[in-house]
C-alpha cells in the first residue's frame, strides 16, 4: 500500500506532499520529482494532485510487480485498464478526464527523468520531445512553447462548465444569514475571482471609493492560494462595494491581522476563514438550507461571470496567463443561447426581407 503524506518543508514552512511504500519507507523517485515541483514554485493543490496521481500508478506498479524504469509503452496501456477498474479513493469510478490527467501526470514524471538522463524504455525521443503538427486556435501567443504529445491518451467526452443563473445565485444569497457570507458569494459570482484569491483578500487591497480590487500573490497563513503569478486589478459594482461596509460596520470584529473574511461564530474564532470553511456546502452549519448548498463546485462561481463576458476581458478578470485557455474554458453557448441568437437572426433577417416564417 502506497501512502501520500503531507509534510511541512522546514525551510520554508510551506507545505508538500511525499510518497511512502507499505514499509513506511519514502519512494525515492517519485518523492525527488514532487520536491522538484515544489521548488518550481508549484502550487501545494497541484503537488497534492501529482502525488495522488503518482500514489495510483505505484499501486500498480506493486501489483504487477513491475518497476517504472523498465515498463514497456504496451505495459503502459495496461495501467489505463487498471485505471478504469479500480475504484478512486472516494469509491467512484474514473472518468476519462481523470484518467487522462493521471496519465498526464505520470508522463511529466518520466519526461523529468528522462532530463536527469534516467534510461527508460519509455523514450522521450518518441513520447514527449516529437512536436505535433496540430496547432490550436491562436498558438501564436502561446510564447513560444513547444506543443508535446501526451505519453498515453484515451478519449474523453468534453463538458461544458457549470454556469449559474441569476435566479440560482440569488437563492444562494437569499439563504446567507450574515453578512460576511452575503459579500463571499456575492465577490465570487460578480468579480469572478477564485476561492483561494477572496479567502487570501485584505483590507489593503481594496479601494472602495473607486470599485477595485487588487489581486495580489502572496503566502497566506491560512493556505489561500492566489494561483495568478502576477497581480492584477478586477473592479466590482457600487452595490456590493456598500455590501463589504455593511460587513466592516455590522459584523466585523477587532483582529490581529489584516484579512478580510474571518471565523467569528465557529471554528479558531479571530482566524482568517480557510478552504474547509469557505465551501458552500459546508455552509448548512452556518445556516445555509440544503437545497442551495447543494452542487456548488468552487469554479462555477469565476464560470458564472466569464461565461456573460467578451474573452479579452475575461481572461484578465480570472487572471488567464493565456487567452486560449479562456477561448477553451468559457466561450461556450448553452441551448437557450443558441435559441435566443437564432431567433435573433431571424427577425432580423424577416425585417430586411419579409420572407421567413416566424
Amino acid at each position: 500500500m502506497v501512502r501520500v503524506q503531507r509534510i511541512i518543508v522546514p525551510d520554508t514552512q510551506e507545505r508538500s506532499w511525499v510518497l511512502f511504500d507499505a514499509e513506511h519507507q519514502p519512494l525515492i523517485a517519485p518523492n525527488q520529482y514532487l520536491s522538484y515541483l515544489h521548488h518550481l514554485g508549484r502550487s501545494p493543490n497541484t503537488v497534492r494532485a501529482y502525488a495522488h496521481h503518482l500514489q495510483a500508478f505505484s499501486k500498480f506498479l506493486g501489483e504487477e510487480g513491475r518497476d517504472w524504469t523498465t515498463l514497456s509503452l504496451t505495459e503502459l496501456a495496461k495501467f489505463v485498464a487498471w485505471l478504469r477498474r479500480v475504484s478512486s479513493s472516494n469509491g467512484k469510478a474514473r472518468s476519462d478526464t481523470t484518467i487522462n490527467t493521471i496519465l498526464a501526470a505520470v508522463g511529466s514524471f518520466y519526461e523529468y527523468q528522462d532530463r536527469l538522463g534516467v534510461e527508460t524504455n519509455i523514450s522521450r525521443s518518441r513520447r514527449f520531445g516529437a512536436k505535433s503538427s496540430y496547432k490550436p486556435f491562436l498558438h501564436h501567443i502561446s510564447r513560444n512553447r513547444p506543443l508535446r504529445r501526451a505519453v498515453m491518451q484515451v478519449r474523453a467526452i468534453r463538458r461544458l462548465p457549470r454556469v449559474f443563473s441569476a435566479q440560482e445565485v440569488q437563492a444562494l444569497l437569499n439563504a446567507c444569514t450574515r453578512q460576511r457570507d452575503r459579500l463571499l458569494v456575492s465577490l465570487l459570482y460578480e468579480s469572478g475571482m477564485r476561492v483561494g484569491q477572496v479567502l487570501g483578500l485584505r483590507h489593503a487591497d481594496i479601494r472602495s471609493y473607486d470599485g477595485e480590487i487588487d489581486i495580489i500573490p502572496r503566502a497566506n497563513s491560512n493556505g489561500a492560494l492566489a494561483k495568478s503569478r502576477s497581480p492584477y486589478t478586477v473592479h466590482v459594482s457600487k452595490e456590493l462595494m456598500e455590501l463589504y461596509a455593511d460587513y466592516l460596520v455590522h459584523e466585523y470584529q477587532e483582529a490581529t491581522h489584516d484579512y478580510i473574511f474571518v471565523n467569528w461564530w465557529g471554528g479558531s474564532i479571530g482566524a482568517p476563514m480557510t478552504y474547509g470553511d469557505r465551501s458552500v456546502p459546508q455552509t448548512q452549519r452556518q445556516g445555509w438550507p440544503a437545497r442551495h448548498a447543494a452542487h456548488v463546485p468552487p469554479h462555477a462561481r469565476d464560470r458564472s461571470v466569464a461565461g456573460r463576458l467578451d474573452p479579452a476581458y475575461v481572461q484578465r478578470r480570472p487572471g488567464h496567463a493565456q487567452i486560449q485557455t479562456t477561448v477553451n474554458t468559457y466561450a461556450h453557448l448553452s441551448s437557450s443561447d443558441l435559441g435566443k441568437c437564432l431567433h435573433a437572426i431571424k427577425r432580423s433577417v424577416q425585417g430586411d426581407q419579409g420572407y421567413l416564417e416566424p
